[in-house]
């Protein structure tokens, strides 16, 4: 494996793909996340005209974005996506954001990305990229080595002192590691929203991230889709 990265023509070939796939999306006009989960986060944050959020997964910055209608309330915030055209559009159609193109993990340094012709199944996961491989809709494209960083790290940078009103996360099955690369003594955070596929409402606990969340004083306020939304105490 190149550790340097893609070539001139990988890096090219990935972006194209994407912008293409992107730039044909329709837009909603009452919601814009996939499930409304920014529905539900603009009731919790009720007339609020500004505030800060962090988007780990961001995607893009209107089709299934939960934070597009916060900004154009006048939020502002960080989006975090190892894709190049995800970040290239964040910085066109968000420019009050800091746009960070790079992963989110418990360690800093490179980690292996796979990438496919549908950037909404691209994972840092390998067993994850086993079994989109096996999906007739989908075509892999290739992998390369992205730099990440715990998520304490970016807000030291960036955003030191500052209260996180929503912190998003959708990074396909790796939440858990996301939350723990935060530190919670130093950082306060009052709405997360994080996909999660292993929740059952029947028996939350059975979910790592419910525990996890639970014991970091979070209680589950609602969940949208796929998406559970939890609120500081």
């Amino acid at each position: 494996m190149n550790d340097s990265g893609p070539s001139f023509f990988q890096k090219h070939l990935f972006f194209m793909v994407h912008v293409k796939g992107m730039l044909t999306h329709g837009f909603a006009k009452k919601h814009y996340g996939q499930w409304a989960e920014d529905v539900a986060l603009t009731h919790i944050f009720g007339k609020q005209q500004s505030g800060f959020y962090i988007d780990v997964g961001a995607f893009h910055p209107k089709h299934y974005s939960n934070t597009y209608l916060l900004y154009k309330r006048g939020w502002h915030g960080i989006n975090i996506d190892p894709n190049y055209a995800s970040i290239a559009l964040f910085r066109w159609y968000r420019p009050r954001d800091i746009n960070l193109m790079m992963g989110i993990g418990q360690d800093e340094g490179k980690k292996t990305y796979y990438e496919f012709n549908h950037q909404s199944c691209n994972t840092f996961s390998r067993e994850q990229m086993e079994h989109m491989r096996t999906k007739k809709f989908v075509r892999y494209l290739g992998e390369r080595n992205v730099p990440c960083m715990p998520l304490k790290n970016v807000i030291a940078e960036y955003a030191a002192g500052k209260t996180v009103d929503l912190l998003n996360i959708d990074v396909e099955g790796l939440g858990l590691d996301v939350l723990r690369s935060i530190d919670w003594e130093l950082t306060t955070i009052r709405v997360i929203c994080v996909e999660d596929d292993a929740f059952d409402s029947v028996n939350p606990q059975r979910s790592e991230i419910y525990t996890f969340l639970r014991d970091h004083g979070y209680t589950l306020s609602q969940k949208v889709g796929l998406s559970c939304i939890y609120m500081q105490k």
